[in-house]
């Protein structure tokens, strides 16, 4: 896995790149820090954004992988199932494949530095915590701060809101819950 040659290294989930390109806020961020990208949130999950006029504008994290601005990560379907069992029947049921694929990369991350993990889902967050990486979440707005840049965001995308999931999660690990 890639090794961070810029000083910010982060994993990003479809929710945080929506969120980024409706700000038109992507490149600055892109070109301030390391980006990975699972393969199933760039081909899949983070294709468009809307404006408030409900007109949709496209995503295209490929075309930013293929000019090297940022890294698009897979996984083998083995490696996904063997993360997948890891959860309980209940969180199987509120992860979806990008969540997923995040957290397969993580669970397999070898190299230094470890990228952090940023989502706007609690459940990829909680799920992230289960698995014991609860010190890579951030949300956005810490991602935004972190790279020299501020915004107005909505709630899920705050550090309040990361922290009270990243709370919840290390309490779930604690106590065994979530976990097969």
């Amino acid at each position: 896995m890639p090794m961070s040659s810029k000083p910010k290294f982060f994993l990003l989930d479809a929710g945080p790149i929506i969120e980024l390109h409706r700000l038109g806020m992507w490149d600055k961020v892109i070109d301030k820090a390391e980006i990975v990208v699972p393969r199933v949130v760039a081909e899949r999950e983070a294709e468009y954004w809307v404006r408030e006029d409900n007109s949709r504008h496209s995503i295209n994290v490929l075309a930013d992988a293929e000019s090297q601005r940022l890294t698009v990560l897979d996984c083998e379907e083995t490696e996904l199932r063997e993360t997948f069992g890891l959860f309980d029947s209940a969180v199987q049921q509120s992860v979806d494949p990008g969540e997923l694929h995040a957290l397969t990369l993580l669970r397999l991350w070898q190299d230094d530095p470890t990228p952090s993990f940023c989502s706007a889902d609690k459940m990829a967050i909680v799920c992230l915590c289960l698995l014991g990486f609860s010190d890579t979440a951030v949300s956005l707005e810490g991602l935004l701060a972190r790279v020299g840049f501020t915004a107005r965001l909505e709630r899920r995308f705050s550090e309040q809101e990361m922290k009270r999931w990243v709370e919840d999660g290390r309490g779930r690990q604690a106590q065994g819950i979530g976990l097969a």
